[in-house]
């Protein structure tokens, strides 16, 4: 059926698969960057990127909060000091407030989140 952009309707899709880098940032969403508090665009721009290249585009949380599931890929031993403060459970992410790190933000409201880590990433 595909998706009407002048729809108020929230897009859901099936899977969206994500990575996050070692400061928890997922999705060009960055720690402390505007775009966290994004909350009627589905989409948007940053300019002002602190990892390169610095003109991006990201889905915002109400699309990634919006999926059937959502599937975080974390490998490598640079993503271990920052995995336990983004897998928190919702009681932990609500007492964090705005300190929360955006891949910790990524909670789909009807749908799964699934966290495939290796090893070195677990470590």
């Amino acid at each position: 059926s595909g998706i009407d952009p002048t729809s108020s309707k929230v897009p859901r899709f099936d899977l969206v698969l994500l990575g996050m880098g070692p400061d928890g940032h997922t999705c060009s969403l960055f720690p402390g960057h505007s775009l966290l508090d994004e909350s009627k665009l589905w989409v948007a721009s940053i300019d002002d990127s602190p990892k390169p290249p610095p003109q991006r585009i990201t889905l915002t949380y109400p699309v990634l909060d919006n999926a059937k599931n959502v599937f975080f890929l974390a490998a490598g031993s640079s993503k271990a000091e920052v995995l336990p403060k983004v897998t928190v459970s919702l009681e932990e992410l609500e007492k964090m407030g705005s300190s929360a790190l955006p891949a910790a933000r990524v909670r789909p409201e009807n749908g799964n989140l699934i966290w495939f880590v290796d090893d070195a990433a677990a470590a």
